[in-house]
């Protein structure tokens, strides 16, 4: 743990790179906000705790703090931007600034997650940006810098004194996940990628592969995916509410357990499995008319709330737990109870079906 001049460490930092699961589209901050609070910032400004893993002398990996480096990235790009052009001195300067503090060999020091590198990369190369690139909040953020400076006719030398004055505590993590680290410092903010952190955990070489043919199964949309995820841990765990902040700490805990008795393979495609299951039943794509047939009359009263109790059962009929013949009854047993709470407009909890159903399913 260590107190850092803000300037002077990414002065000496020549390539940051952050974690794929990061977030920068929110959170950003205007750090031009504390120009009107102590013109002359005769005391230093902490900015509060970052954390890094130091990969080698050349890279260092930011878990934590993105937020806060991106804005006063921006804030030395508004700089640049609004006082280019205007005297020799000026020009010398923002060389300077670039190179010192936004550049390495002439590349990007910053390296964002996702589609934000390409955005951030047009910003400072001062490439042209699409309508729905402007809407980003880095450029938002970057549009409301040139306006304050403008509008209030800030000085670069003040805005500097700001920045010499800016501190924070460094923090390097040793022999601790990275991916684990940031989701304790950031798991009750309802942004986290799910998808993304739960990717970072099953990336190894021969589940990597049945992970990617888990999404194209979803074509890649994120939100589909957290369905099945709900559904299909709903029935694992006996959930009473799910909590969607919480997908990665739940396939975590599933993994884990299932480790005890399963290879990382095995358990990959039991949750691929699981998921083309799913999807016949959303989709009413099974191989068996019987089946179909009864499906689909569930999906004519409501049926949304016994998806994760029909994939439990549909599992175990693929599995030949049970029969056919007691798949359709309990099927008709669902429909009986769903038009039953249609008829009495009531909220009955399927949890109350579900026990009946289980003990039916035992005593067949």
């Amino acid at each position: 743990m260590e107190v850092k001049n803000l300037l002077e460490f990414l002065n000496t930092t020549k390539n940051l790179h952050t974690l794929d699961y990061a977030v920068c589209n929110y959170g950003l901050l205007n750090f031009l906000d504390l120009i009107g609070i102590e013109e002359d910032f005769t005391k230093r400004i902490d900015i509060g705790v970052m954390y890094f893993s130091e990969v080698s002398a050349d890279k260092t990996i930011l878990i934590d703090g993105l937020n806060r480096l991106l804005s006063i990235s921006l804030l030395l790009h508004a700089i640049c931007e609004c006082y280019k052009k205007t005297t020799e001195k000026n020009d010398i300067a923002i060389k300077t600034i670039r190179k010192k503090y936004l550049l390495n060999n002439n590349k990007i020091k910053l390296k964002l997650p996702g589609d934000s590198q390409e955005i951030y990369r047009k910003i400072i190369f001062g490439e042209k940006l699409s309508g729905k690139e402007k809407a980003h909040p880095m450029f938002v953020l970057l549009h409301n810098y040139w306006q304050n400076i403008r509008d209030n006719h800030l000085r670069a030398a003040n805005i500097f004194k700001m920045l010499q004055k800016l501190t924070f505590t460094a923090v390097y993590a040793e022999n601790v996940s990275n991916r684990d680290l940031y989701y304790s410092l950031n798991q009750h903010s309802k942004k986290l990628n799910q998808i993304l952190l739960i990717e970072d955990f099953i990336n190894m070489p021969k589940t990597r592969e049945i992970w990617k043919d888990i999404k194209e199964l979803y074509q890649n949309k994120n939100s589909d995916l957290i369905l099945f995820f709900k559904d299909f841990f709903w029935s694992k765990f006996n959930f009473k509410e799910f909590d969607e902040s919480k997908l990665y700490e739940y396939f975590v805990n599933y993994f884990e357990t299932m480790l005890k008795y399963s290879k990382n393979v095995a358990i990959m495609n039991k949750i691929k499995h699981s998921a083309e299951l799913y999807l016949q039943l959303i989709n009413v794509e099974m191989p068996n008319e019987e089946l179909k047939k009864a499906i689909v009359e569930l999906k004519f009263h409501n049926c949304e709330d016994t998806y994760p109790y029909l994939l439990s059962v549909y599992e175990d009929f693929t599995d030949r737990s049970i029969s056919l013949t007691t798949f359709l009854e309990i099927l008709y047993a669902i429909k009986e109870y769903l038009i039953n709470r249609e008829k009495n407009h009531t909220n009955i909890s399927f949890n109350e079906l579900i026990n009946y159903l289980s003990a039916f399913i035992a005593y067949k």
